[in-house]
C-alpha cells in the first residue's frame, strides 16, 4: 500500500503519543525505513499500521488543548460527590481533592498531547491498523465482508 505517502509499517516502539514505525518495504523501494509517528490510534508495540501524512487544524488543537483538563476537572468534581459519603471529611473538600487531582491528569495530558501534535503543518500520523483485508469482530471472529 504505498499511494501518495501512504505506508503500511510495524511498531516498533511506543513513547506517549509518539510511535517508532518501521516501513515495510521490497528491495529497491524508496522510501522511509524508520518514521517517528503521532500514535493517533494508540497502537501497541508490535501493530501493523497505515501510516500517513496529516495536518490538525489549529483550532481543534486548541480545543483539545483546553477542553481536556476543563472536562477532568468537572468529571473530578462528579466523581469527588460520588465518593464523599464514604470520607469522614466534610464533602467540599473531597470534591476539591478529586477535583486537583483530576485536573492534574487532565494538564499532564494536554501538555503531551501539545508536545506531540504538531500545527499547520503536515506530520507522520498513525491512521488505522493493517489486516491484509481481514476484519476481525470485538469476538475475534472473521467478518465476510
Amino acid at each position: 500500500m504505498s499511494n501518495n505517502n501512504v505506508y503500511v509499517g510495524k511498531v516498533i516502539a511506543v513513547s506517549k503519543q509518539r510511535a517508532k514505525v518501521k516501513i515495510e518495504q521490497r528491495p529497491g523501494e524508496q522510501r522511509p525505513k524508520m518514521l517517528d509517528c503521532w500514535n493517533a490510534c494508540e497502537a501497541k508495540r508490535g501493530t501493523r499500521v497505515i501510516v500517513g501524512k496529516q495536518s490538525l487544524d489549529e483550532k481543534k488543537a486548541q480545543m483539545i488543548v483546553y477542553g481536556i483538563p476543563v472536562l477532568t476537572a468537572v468529571a473530578g468534581a462528579a466523581f469527588g460527590r460520588a465518593l464523599a459519603h464514604f470520607f469522614s471529611a466534610p464533602v467540599w473538600q473531597v470534591v476539591v481533592l478529586s477535583t486537583l487531582v483530576w485536573l492534574a491528569l487532565g494538564l499532564v495530558y494536554a501538555r503531551n498531547f501539545k508536545k506531540s501534535v504538531r500545527t499547520k503543518v503536515e506530520q507522520w500520523t498513525i491512521t488505522g491498523y493493517f489486516s491484509n483485508g481481514e476484519i476481525y469482530d470485538a469476538k475475534g471472529k472473521k467478518v465476510e465482508v
